[in-house]
This record gives C-alpha cells, sequence and structure tokens, in this order.
C-alpha cells in the first residue's frame, strides 16, 4: 500500500492560529494520522508556502478506547467495636 493523503479548507477555522487546510494521511501499513496546513506568504518575494503538521493516529468512529477503569477497592473486614467512636 502507497502512503497518501489529502487536504480541504478548514470551515472550522475560528482563529489565525488554527489551520488553513485539514484532512488525513494514510501511511503505507493502513494508518491514518490528522493533517494540517497553513498558509504562508513570503513577505520580499509574494511567493506561497505551505507549513505541514502530521498530527494524532484518526481513531475509528465507534471503536474509540474504553476509559481505563480503576480497580474497586474493598472495605476491610473490621468489627464495629473496632472503631473509636
Amino acid at each position: 500500500m502507497e502512503a497518501k493523503g489529502n487536504l480541504r479548507k478548514n470551515t472550522r477555522k475560528e482563529k489565525d492560529t488554527h489551520p488553513d487546510l485539514t484532512g488525513k494521511w494514510t501511511d503505507s501499513t493502513g494508518q491514518q494520522f490528522w493533517l494540517s496546513a497553513w498558509r504562508n506568504v513570503d513577505q520580499k518575494t509574494g511567493d506561497v508556502w505551505f507549513s505541514l503538521k502530521l498530527g494524532n493516529l484518526v481513531e475509528p468512529r465507534g471503536e474509540q478506547p474504553a476509559p481505563a477503569r480503576q480497580p474497586v477497592r474493598q472495605a476491610a473486614n473490621l468489627p464495629d467495636d473496632d472503631i473509636p467512636f
């Protein structure tokens, strides 16, 4: 399998720091990662370039890992007459 990805306009952009484009990148093993891009313009030449960030692994919908469960602590089996009050 070849690595590939896509980017689209970020319709949820609210701040200048949010990416201009977002999408997904699929690596050669089939795992998907979030991909973000910011449009930049060179102030001297006017050339346009993009900076990219490869983000966290995309979790398949409906298959998100369950939160870790904390072990249940058992109350000590102490007779009632050992309570000091």
